[in-house]
């Protein structure tokens, strides 16, 4: 039984240096995507253009992309509760 629990204990205190580890190597890995995707780009909208980054349009895009799909997903949720709800 003890046996069991020491291996428990030392997985416990193993996983928040993986995490770090993990989250230190994506940190990294987003850092250089961010350096290397500096270029000037255009954008052009309905009604007006700009000049921006493109790690920037990219990073909006993904964001914009993120919150819509939260969205989407809660809206999904939501109507199947309530359409479950109400026999």
């Amino acid at each position: 039984m003890s046996e069991s629990h020491s291996t428990e204990k030392r997985k416990r205190s193993i996983k928040p240096y993986i995490l770090g580890a993990v989250m230190t190597i994506v940190f990294i890995c987003l850092l250089a995507f961010t350096l290397a995707n500096t270029q000037q780009v255009r954008v052009s909208f309905v009604v007006a253009e700009t000049d921006t980054s493109l790690i920037l349009v990219m990073l909006v895009s993904a964001g914009l992309g993120l919150v819509l799909g939260i969205l989407g997903t809660a809206l999904l949720r939501h109507r199947h509760h309530r359409h479950h709800k109400n026999p």
